[in-house]
């Protein structure tokens, strides 16, 4: 019985430190002096990710936080390059972010998100948990326009958490390598 009652303590313990560490990362969030860490190796796992269609809440948001590291990491000078063979392009996560939304609309019920999208804005929103992450300029294609205008998209005003800044540090925390920590 006390035995039990330890390896529940200790579960609930784990289970807040996880939340005071990715409340810590939003914080950073916050800070204009702070530069994300986005590493060529990150990117390249993140490239991965993208390719791969998620079947699960844990695999969505390793997806959606891969989407939003590649995001940030086209904004850098040491990863934009017009270069055809370019390890990453906007043209290439464009489409796997088109690609992302139709598996999300077509298979709603695998996942516990809220995703909608601004019609105004040609902006994507998935709000996983507490975070919600957003797609700027996005390829409005016949699907996503018949989503659009259905009643499943209720968009919501952004939450105002800018998280490319704090991309590299989303991707660690998000890391499947890692989720034995969180």
């Amino acid at each position: 019985m006390i035995s039990k009652l330890i390896i529940k303590n200790c579960k609930l313990i784990k289970i807040i430190l996880v939340m005071l560490k990715l409340k810590e990362i939003i914080k950073l969030s916050l800070d204009d002096d702070h530069i994300t860490n986005i590493t060529l190796e990150n990117v390249k796992s993140a490239k991965v990710i993208i390719f791969e269609t998620p079947q699960n809440n844990e695999d969505l948001v390793e997806s959606v936080v891969a989407m939003n590291l590649i995001n940030a990491a086209l904004k850098r000078k040491e990863f934009i390059s017009n270069e055809k063979d370019s390890l990453i392009t906007y043209k290439m996560l464009k489409a796997r972010m088109s690609r992302l939304f139709h598996n999300i609309i077509d298979n709603k019920q695998k996942f516990n998100i809220d995703f909608y999208i601004s019609k105004d804005d040609n902006c994507a929103f998935i709000e996983i948990d507490d975070l919600q992450f957003s797609f700027h300029n996005i390829i409005i294609d016949k699907p996503l326009k018949v989503f659009i205008n259905s009643p499943l998209n209720n968009p919501k005003p952004w939450k105002g958490l800018r998280l490319q800044k704090i991309a590299g540090e989303l991707f660690d925390y998000f890391s499947k390598d890692n989720i034995t920590d969180r």
